[in-house]
């Protein structure tokens, strides 16, 4: 069995990204919808993928009610047992 390497999310930590999000634009996590935005220098900048949100506000949104934005609730799904966070 081949184990394909993941990586973690930028919003909720969770392993899900199937290439390390600097490489990657426009993958959705699945567990929390943040849409990663590689040009975002900072965690405080606006990113234009996810309607102006910062890193900050969809971590914090995360911890708060499971999804980077309460309108994305109805997309997202629980981790699954390869996906766990490291925090």
């Amino acid at each position: 069995m081949v184990m394909k390497m993941k990586y973690a999310c930028p919003c909720c930590g969770y392993f899900t990204f199937p290439v390390p999000p600097k490489d990657d634009v426009g993958y959705i996590c699945p567990v929390c919808f943040w849409e990663n935005d590689a040009f975002i220098s900072a965690e405080d900048e606006p990113s234009d993928c996810n309607h102006g949100m910062t890193l900050l506000e969809g971590r914090a949104n995360f911890k708060a009610f499971g999804a980077c934005e309460r309108s994305m609730l109805i997309h997202v799904r629980p981790p699954k047992a390869d996906e766990q966070s490291v925090e």
